[in-house]
C-alpha cells in the first residue's frame, strides 16, 4: 500500500504557504497557495518553516505538529502567540511511488533543482504579503537549501527584512556558504544564524554527498553537507554553531521525541526566544550565547538533503 498519512488531526496551523500541487509527489505551484488569504493575523513578522527532502505532505505537518507540541511543553503560557508567529510552507521535494518508497531518493538529484525553484516562488510570495515587515526562517535538511536560496533573492531584489534562521541538519554543500561561495550574501543577510549539526547524521555523511555529485550544476563532487561537522571559520554570516548531539537526520523537529529531538528543540527555543512574548520587528536581541563557533564577518564583529524523509 502507499505510505502517504494524512496530517495529525490536531495539526490546525494558523496559516499555510503551499508550494506543491499535490500532496504526494507531483510538481510545483508557480505561485504561492496561501491558507488563509488574507492573513487572518495580519503579522508584521513570520517564522517560516521548511521542510526538507521526500517528505509528503503528511509528514511534513507531523513534524511541524511535532515542533509545536515541543515549544508548546516547554511555556504553555505562549502556546496561543507561537501559532500568530508561524508560517508553515511545503514543497514537493518528494516521489509518490507507494510501496518503493525506499527507491525516492533517486529523485534527489532532481529535488536540489526543485529546491532552488521553489524558492524563487516563496520569495515573490513573500515580498507581496502586504503587512509582513520582518521574515525569519526555520529550515531542514534540504529545506535549508529553499531558506538559503529565498534569502539570497530577498537580498538581491527586496522583500522584508530577515531576521533568525535556523539552518538544522543543513542539506547545503559547505562551499556554498563560506566567504566567495554563491550564498555568502544570503548567509550575510540574515541578522542571526544558528547552525544545528549532528556527526551521528549517517543520511548527510554517506547519501548527501553522492547525490550532490548527481545534481545538475555547480553542486560540487562529494561535497561536505553544512549540517554534518562544525562548520569552517570561514563560514558567511553572523553564525553560530551547535552540536546536536547524537542526532540522527529526523531527530530535528520535536516530533521524534528522542533526548537529541529534545535538545534540537530548546536551541530553537531559545534563539527565537519562543518562550516570551512575540517581539517587535525592531528587535536586537541576542541568541543564546552558549554557542560552539562564533564568528565576525569580513565588515566587522557582528552576533552571534537528506536522501531520507525526517
Amino acid at each position: 500500500m502507499a505510505r502517504y498519512f494524512p496530517p495529525p488531526a490536531t495539526y490546525r496551523p494558523g496559516l499555510i504557504l503551499q508550494l506543491r500541487e499535490r500532496p504526494e509527489g507531483g510538481g510545483l505551484l508557480t505561485e504561492v497557495l496561501q491558507i488563509p488569504l488574507p492573513d487572518l493575523v495580519t503579522r508584521p513578522e513570520m517564522i517560516v518553516l521548511v521542510h526538507g527532502f521526500n517528505n509528503h505532505y503528511g509528514e511534513a505537518a507531523a513534524a511541524y505538529s511535532g515542533f509545536r507540541t515541543r515549544q508548546q511543553e516547554r511555556d504553555p503560557a505562549y502556546a496561543s502567540g507561537l501559532e500568530s508567529r508561524l508560517g508553515d510552507a511545503f514543497w514537493p521535494g518528494d516521489a509518490a511511488w507507494g510501496i518503493a518508497d525506499k527507491a525516492d531518493f533517486l529523485v534527489y538529484s532532481s529535488a536540489v533543482g526543485t529546491a532552488t525553484e521553489a524558492a524563487e516562488v516563496l520569495w515573490r510570495h513573500l515580498q507581496r504579503m502586504p503587512t509582513l515587515l520582518q521574515v525569519n526562517f526555520i529550515g531542514h535538511s534540504l529545506g535549508c537549501r529553499i531558506v538559503l536560496e529565498t534569502i539570497g533573492l530577498l537580498a538581491r531584489e527586496g522583500g522584508p527584512r530577515v531576521g533568525s534562521v535556523c539552518l538544522m541538519a543543513a542539506a547545503v554543500p559547505v562551499f556554498k556558504v563560506v566567504r566567495g561561495g554563491d550564498l555568502e550574501a544570503a548567509m550575510d543577510h540574515a541578522d542571526q544564524l544558528l547552525v544545528l549539526f549532528s556527526e551521528a547524521d549517517t543520511v548527510l555523511k554517506w547519501a548527501f554527498p553522492a547525490g550532490q555529485t548527481l545534481a545538475r550544476g555547480d553542486e560540487g563532487f562529494c561535497p561536505r553537507a553544512l549540517g554534518r561537522t562544525t562548520p569552517p571559520p570561514s563560514i558567511a554570516g553572523r553564525t553560530q554553531a551547535k552540536r546536536v548531539n547524537g542526532a540522527k537526520h529526523g531527530d530535528y523537529w520535536g516530533h521524534s521525541n528522542s533526548k537529541a529531538s529534545h535538545s534540537s528543540m530548546a536551541f530553537v527555543s531559545a534563539f527565537f526566544s519562543l518562550g516570551a512574548p512575540t517581539r517587535s520587528v525592531d528587535s536586537r536581541e541576542v541568541a543564546d550565547a552558549n554557542t560552539i563557533d562564533s564568528r565576525p564577518s569580513s565588515s566587522g564583529p557582528r552576533g552571534a538533503a537528506s536522501v531520507r524523509r525526517i
